[in-house]
């Protein structure tokens, strides 16, 4: 015979492990549409060639679907960790030979082309929520 209250415990645990669930799909704002914009422009200018117009295709890693999501899981890549790594290691042909704006620009186009929403605030390394949001897209 089930009892009453492990069935009242039942149904509270399913519902705190539902509202979890949908708590982690919710992606926040860490850049702002302008800067989403001009970082599009960037990666036009100095990323497309090796990563491809639509950021899935060419002779680097895609930054974009399926694989990068595959790979953003297995790195527990942050926004900060993707932001470094852009930052520091490209473009290949001139690491860090970007400006910081134009950096943090490209990573917000990343960000919003695999599906994070505009916010207020421009993206920023060591910005609020820089290195504490896993990269889900």
């Amino acid at each position: 015979m089930i009892r009453s209250g492990t069935l009242a415990a039942s149904g509270v645990c399913a519902l705190l492990f539902a509202a979890g669930a949908g708590a982690q799909d919710v992606k926040p704002g860490l850049y702002t549409a302008d800067q989403a914009q001009a970082g599009a422009v960037v990666y036009a200018q100095t990323c497309a060639s090796c990563h491809g117009d639509a950021l899935e295709a060419g002779a680097a890693p895609t930054l974009k679907g399926a694989a990068f999501a595959e790979r953003a899981l297995a790195q527990g890549m942050t926004p900060q960790s993707l932001y470094d790594v852009v930052a520091f290691t490209m473009p290949q042909v001139d690491p860090g030979g970007l400006k910081p704006e134009e950096y943090s620009a490209v990573v917000a186009y990343i960000l919003q082309q695999n599906g994070y929403p505009a916010g207020t605030t421009p993206l920023a390394p060591g910005a609020p929520g820089m290195k504490e949001t896993k990269v889900t897209p």
